[in-house]
């Protein structure tokens, strides 16, 4: 994903509360704040669909 950096400070501003991100792009936030937001990273669709529409 390019620019996540500014992509997630972005998502941040606009009061989202969670951002789905590949796994791959994990390493291109760590130097974000990430306080005001919850960060799931994923590696394949399925994994996506479970942790967003799971019913805990």
């Amino acid at each position: 994903v390019a620019r996540m950096d500014k992509r997630l400070n972005e998502l941040i501003k606009l009061g989202f509360k969670k951002c789905v991100i590949p796994k791959v792009a994990e390493k291109s936030f760590k130097a974000i704040d990430t306080s005001g937001i919850t960060i799931v990273t994923c590696s394949n669709l399925k994994e996506v669909l479970n942790k967003v529409f799971r019913t805990d």
